[in-house]
């Protein structure tokens, strides 16, 4: 599954890339927060790793 969020407009979008993950997607809202969850993690982490590159 990829995730991408528009942060214009503070819009998710999901994509199953197979029937598995479309079938994961209709039926647990555990998958698809856990997709949010990862997503800003992500950031987060960029967000450090460029914080830390600028002070140096």
């Amino acid at each position: 599954m990829k995730l991408n969020f528009n942060h214009k407009d503070g819009v998710f979008a999901i994509k199953a890339e197979n029937e598995e993950e479309k079938t994961q997607l209709n039926t647990s809202a555990v998958a698809i927060c856990n997709l949010i969850i990862d997503f800003f993690n992500g950031e987060v982490q960029e967000v450090k790793t460029n914080y830390s590159k600028e002070n140096k």
